[in-house]
């Protein structure tokens, strides 16, 4: 097509790349279009409010409500990578000075970011098509790692929703050239970097994509032959990326203190000691070197940014910085934060490699994304090998978008399972863009009239009486089982029969596209179970691959307990405590007993128990030696779970094993009793305590 140009300042800036696509023309929104988003947003809001603070609080999410909680309270707050970027206390210290501290609303930020991620791809309509837009909002609402990590107070949901704006300014950009988004660019990436260090893995994905667009553009720049004021607008985006951030990447060079000569001589970056300084900051002679290769990269970022386009630059960096600058350092009482969020922030991150917390096979994002989401997965299979047939730019983007972003994401050290909303999000809006061209290549008028709908009821059942069959065991030899077997595979037959014959009626396509709807149909109620599940069935019970290491309900009824002797002694928040530190049992205690002002939390391993307490939590390793100087004061101790796990049984497996087990009926079986009622062989992993009460306070335990 003819290369548009946009006039700023006297100057063309090329719009759209030669043989890139437009957005399709979609006519505007409907009122029907804008009841089912109200509608979905409405339903939304609600799943994700109910019963919100009733599941136990994780370890992770003690840590973020009580530095949110100190924060509220007066008391400050300092970054620490260890727990990401700033955003989120500043978010939940405004949310409980406004609606007070509790369970509930320690995960309300979470639960109003998830939400808005469900109306977010109405902004990308013109690229997702009327039905394409529709598909995604209902899958992110309805999806299972969606719908718990928007219950969940971790910030993975809040860089979901940064990740899709950018996505979404980003092609508006492209297409209409206009600066505002530029600038609400430059304000998401401010944001997506102080919320958390995965930002960094979105940038490179955008940004490599957007560098293959702007390779007519570099190499008539690398030999003098274009200004940086007249690239595409592909080359404009990637420039302001780049220019913006540029001095957060200052941390890559801390990898040459690896260096066997640099090692030698002493040279720090990153520091990967605890026990010597902050971990991920540089040391000594590591210093002034950190601070000259931040300076020389910010040097550089200003020129190249002053020599593209003055004006818009300068305006884009005022919004970023004063942003990143607010959030780091905490509205300018915390001075130390442009240091540890410049450098510490990636270095942290850095020096976790070689730690590689929460460790996991390399097929681990297979194996929770299968167990999840296999409805966007398996469609945005599809979807990807047919956007390649058709050459479809957009299609083309969320192609690479979801496989860059699954390859980095999969060989980051650290993995887990809130880390799915990041892999599975382009997956999602890829499989229900593709959703949306299915319905609308169906002819559904002619699909009523010759019957072809009954396609959609037929595959259902067909799909159920084939996992039925897989899972049957007949006695060997028993002629009823011979005879049930063969009479359910008939029916099996006749129902696919059924469904290709009433289907193609619509011709190859149409009837393509229905029965792909039908078995989309089929996933769907089945996503929808399994978010149920994870979510307000089994929300702190580990049998969820999502739920992985979680804080057990005892505490809640624990913390329930402690609350009501507090009350009958008339003791109050002066009620004494005391918590075994040890192995980390501080927490989530911490934030549950927050309001007391008498809780102490020594580590037993070292030190002897407070016989003044009226309450003794005991490390179930250091219950041997407590137990017998409590013997005469206390009750007898009672043992509750403190944290608990998934076994993980699907560690291990080796090609050999994977393909042994596609022969052996038997682990069919054991899968598909896994994949669809979470049965599992393993027991559960847990590390427990003992709950001791001063004699006198109560007659039960927890």
């Amino acid at each position: 097509m003819a290369e548009e140009r946009v006039i700023d300042a006297g100057r063309e800036t090329p719009g759209l790349e030669e043989g890139e696509t437009r957005p399709q023309v979609v006519s505007p929104m409907s009122r029907w279009e804008w009841a089912f988003l109200a509608a979905l947003l409405l339903v939304a809001l609600m799943m994700r409010l109910w019963d919100l603070g009733s599941r136990a609080i994780h370890h992770d999410e003690s840590l973020i409500a009580w530095f949110s909680y100190r924060f509220s309270q007066g008391q400050g707050y300092v970054h620490d990578p260890m727990m990401h970027g700033p955003f989120q206390f500043h978010g939940n210290a405004l949310v409980f000075f406004l609606f007070g501290d509790s369970d509930f609303t320690a995960r309300l930020q979470y639960t109003l970011f998830g939400t808005a991620l469900v109306a977010l791809p109405f902004l990308l309509r013109p690229w997702l098509g009327r039905w394409g837009t529709i598909m995604v909002s209902l899958l992110l609402a309805f999806s299972p790692t969606m719908l718990y990590f928007s219950r969940f107070a971790r910030n993975d949901i809040i860089m979901a929703v940064w990740t899709l704006g950018l996505v979404t300014v980003l092609w508006r950009y492209l297409e209409e050239g206009k600066h505002r988004y530029l600038f609400l660019g430059a304000a998401l990436l401010a944001l997506m970097f102080s919320t958390k260090e995965t930002s960094y893995i979105v940038a490179l994905g955008l940004g490599s994509f957007l560098f293959v667009l702007a390779t007519l553009d570099l190499g008539p720049w690398l030999l003098g032959r274009r200004r940086l004021a007249e690239f595409s607008r592909a080359g404009s985006f990637l420039i302001l990326m780049i220019t913006l951030t540029l001095p957060l990447w200052a941390p890559l060079t801390s990898l040459v203190d690896q260096i066997p000569p640099l090692k030698e001589a002493g040279l720090v970056l990153a520091n990967s000691d605890w026990t010597k300084g902050r971990v991920g900051m540089p040391m000594g002679v590591g210093i002034p070197v950190a601070a000259g290769v931040v300076t020389a990269f910010l040097v550089a970022s200003v020129y190249v940014g002053l020599r593209w386009s003055w004006r818009r630059w300068l305006l884009a960096a005022a919004i970023y910085y004063a942003i990143w600058l607010l959030l780091y350092t905490t509205v300018f009482t915390n001075l130390l934060g442009i240091g540890s969020g410049m450098w510490q922030s990636m270095g942290y991150w850095i020096a976790q490699q070689g730690v590689a917390r929460g460790g996991q096979p390399w097929y681990y994002y297979f194996v929770i994304g299968w167990t999840y989401e296999f409805l966007p997965f398996l469609f945005a299979v599809i979807g990807g090998i047919y956007y390649v047939l058709k050459r479809d730019r957009f299609g083309q983007f969320l192609i690479y978008w979801a496989l860059v972003n699954f390859l980095l994401f999969t060989w980051a050290s650290e993995k887990m399972p809130w880390l799915l909303v990041m892999v599975a999000l382009p997956l999602i809006v890829l499989g229900g863009r593709f959703l949306g061209h299915l319905i609308e290549s169906v002819p559904w008028r002619q699909a009523w009239e010759k019957g072809a709908i009954l396609a959609l009821p037929l595959v259902s059942l067909f799909i159920l009486l084939f996992l039925r069959l897989l899972l049957y065991e007949p006695e060997r030899g028993e002629f009823v089982s011979v005879l049930s077997v063969t009479g359910l595979a008939l029916v099996l037959i006749a129902l696919l029969g059924g469904a290709l014959y009433t289907s193609f009626r619509l011709g190859n396509q149409g009837g393509a596209s229905l029965l792909g709807l039908s078995l989309a149909l089929f996933l769907l109620v089945l996503t929808v179970r399994a978010g149920w599940r994870v979510t307000y069935i089994n929300g702190d019970v580990p049998v969820e691959m999502l739920v992985y290491t979680q804080t057990s309900p005892d505490i809640p009824r624990l913390a329930r307990e402690v609350a009501s002797i507090a009350k009958t002694t008339g003791e109050g928040e002066n009620l004494k405590i005391t918590v075994d530190g040890a192995d980390g049992f501080a927490w989530p205690w911490v934030w549950y007993f927050r309001r007391y002002k008498a809780v102490g939390y020594p580590d037993l391993n070292n030190a002897e128990p407070d016989r003044q307490a009226a309450v003794l939590l005991v490390n179930a390793g250091n219950d041997h030696k407590v137990r017998p100087k409590l013997e005469d004061d206390y009750t007898r101790g009672q043992r509750y779970r403190h944290r608990w796990w998934f076994p993980e049984s699907y560690r291990g497996v080796t090609p050999g094993k994977f393909w042994a087990g596609l022969t052996d009926r038997r682990q069919w079986r054991t899968t598909l009793d896994y994949w669809l009622y979470r049965k599992i062989d393993t027991a559960l992993g847990s590390v427990d305590a003992y709950a001791y009460f001063r004699k006198g306070l109560t007659a039960q335990g927890p």
